[in-house]
């Protein structure tokens, strides 16, 4: 005679609020723009589910839509899926661009610019380095004191933007 243990099932309650779960994350997917969903790994039933999406306009369709979605998350890849989305959302990201580029124009010297370089080569793959390290240059070449002329300032601000504007189309870009 066998015993019936079921502690290693999820009890009722934990099952649902997993769909809630998922059902929270697919109505965050319905919401993404495409250029962000575009980086998520998403197979093709989860992109035409998202695509039908934005032309349910009722608040009940989208809804049960959003149950559709979590449904189809529970069932294929739920496990690459809710990871991305949530590193897609971490705010954190774009915080340490900001910190990196704070390294940098602080760097004084090139011995420390290579370390700052390695750094966010490894983290963006994909990144052009000969580009990086150009952009990088200028900022430092550009750097100023305060009682530098307005020109000087205006220079260092330009080369610093472009640089800003390279690392924000690179975290665009990168894959999660």
């Amino acid at each position: 005679m066998q015993q019936y243990n079921d502690d290693e099932l999820p009890s009722k309650s934990e099952l649902k609020r997993e769909m809630d779960q998922l059902q929270e994350y697919g109505q965050q997917l319905m919401a993404l723009k495409p250029a962000d969903l575009a980086r998520l790994p998403l197979n093709d039933a989860l992109i035409r589910a998202i695509d039908e999406s934005k032309r349910i306009t009722s608040h009940e369709a989208r809804r049960r839509h959003a149950q559709f979605i979590g449904k189809l998350m529970r069932e294929e890849q739920s496990a690459a899926v809710v990871p991305a989305l949530l590193e897609l959302k971490n705010p954190q990201r774009h915080r340490w661009l900001a910190d990196w580029q704070e390294r940098l124009a602080e760097a004084t010297d090139g011995s420390a610019l290579a370390p700052l370089m390695e750094e966010m080569l490894n983290r963006y793959d994909h990144a052009d380095r000969q580009h990086l390290r150009n952009l990088c240059r200028n900022v430092q070449q550009s750097r100023v004191d305060r009682e530098a002329p307005e020109a000087a300032r205006d220079k260092f601000r330009r080369e610093r933007k472009k640089l800003s504007d390279y690392l924000n189309m690179l975290e665009r870009t990168a894959p999660l």
